[in-house]
C-alpha cells in the first residue's frame, strides 16, 4: 500500500446546493434515519462519527466490529440522499464527521464537503469498483441486459460536480486498486483546493473492498482522522 500527500493551492467559490448527477441516489422529503439495525452503528456514540455512504445494500458494516477508541462508526444508505445526511453530520467535541463514499456513492461526499464545509471534517472516497473489476463486469452485464446506462460516475464523469472539486477545502483521501475507475484521475486532477490530497494505492487489488481490504480500508481511514485534527488546530 502506498500513501502520497501533496498540499493544494487553494481557491475560491463553494457549492450552496447538493448536486446529485448520478440516478438514484437523491430521494425527496423523509428525515428518519433507515440505519436503525444495531450492525448500522458502533462505537463510542459520543466519538468522532465516521459515516460510511453506500449505495444499497453496502459492505460497510463489515468494519464495525472493531471500531477506533473515541469514535462511532456508522452506514447509511446513500439514496437517502442530503435530508437525511444533513442531520447526522453532528460536531462532537471539536471533532467533525469524516465521509466515507465509494465510486457510485462518492457524489453526495463531494456535495456535503462542499455545501456542508463547517460540518464535514474530511472526506475518504474508494474505489470498489474497479475498471475491470467482476463488479465493473456486472455494471456492465445488467446494463445491457436491462438496455440501461450504467452511473455515470463510472466513467468519470461527475456533472456539475467536476467544475466545483476545486473548492472543496478539506483534507481529501483517494483510496484506489492497480487499475482504478476513470472517475479517480478527474477527482485527483481536480481537487486542487483541497488542505490536503493523499492518494493511497493498494497494488494488489482491482478494487479495494471492505471484504478484502478491512485492513488497508482502515489504516488510510486513520490517517484521514489525523490529518483532519491537524487541520482543525
Amino acid at each position: 500500500m502506498f500513501f502520497h500527500t501533496q498540499p493544494s493551492t487553494v481557491r475560491t467559490g463553494r457549492a450552496e446546493t447538493a448536486r446529485f448527477p448520478v440516478n438514484g441516489l437523491a430521494v425527496e422529503g423523509g428525515n428518519d434515519w433507515a440505519g436503525d439495525r444495531a450492525a448500522d452503528r458502533a462505537g463510542d456514540p459520543s466519538g468522532r462519527r465516521v459515516i460510511f455512504l453506500h449505495p444499497g445494500k453496502g459492505a460497510w458494516w463489515r468494519l464495525l466490529d472493531h471500531v477506533p477508541a473515541g469514535q462511532e462508526w456508522l452506514t447509511v444508505p446513500a439514496a437517502a440522499g442530503a435530508a437525511i445526511l444533513s442531520p447526522l453530520l453532528v460536531e462532537r467535541g471539536g471533532r467533525r464527521p469524516v465521509l466515507v463514499a465509494g465510486a457510485v456513492t462518492a457524489p453526495l461526499a463531494i456535495a456535503a464537503a462542499l455545501d456542508f464545509p463547517e460540518q464535514v471534517g474530511g472526506v475518504m472516497i474508494v474505489d470498489d469498483v474497479g475498471a475491470e473489476s467482476p463488479m465493473r463486469r456486472r455494471w456492465n452485464a445488467l446494463a445491457a441486459c436491462f438496455g440501461r446506462a450504467m452511473p455515470a460516475v463510472l466513467s468519470g464523469n461527475l456533472g456539475e460536480l467536476e467544475s466545483e472539486l476545486p473548492a472543496v477545502r478539506l483534507p481529501v483521501t483517494l483510496m484506489q486498486g492497480s487499475d482504478p475507475t476513470g472517475l479517480f484521475a478527474r477527482l485527483e486532477g481536480g481537487l486542487t483546493g483541497c488542505r490536503t490530497l493523499t492518494v493511497v494505492a493498494v497494488p494488489d487489488a482491482v478494487a479495494v473492498r471492505p471484504r478484502t481490504h478491512a485492513a488497508e480500508l482502515r489504516g488510510a481511514l486513520l490517517a484521514l482522522v489525523s490529518a483532519v485534527e491537524r487541520a482543525q488546530r
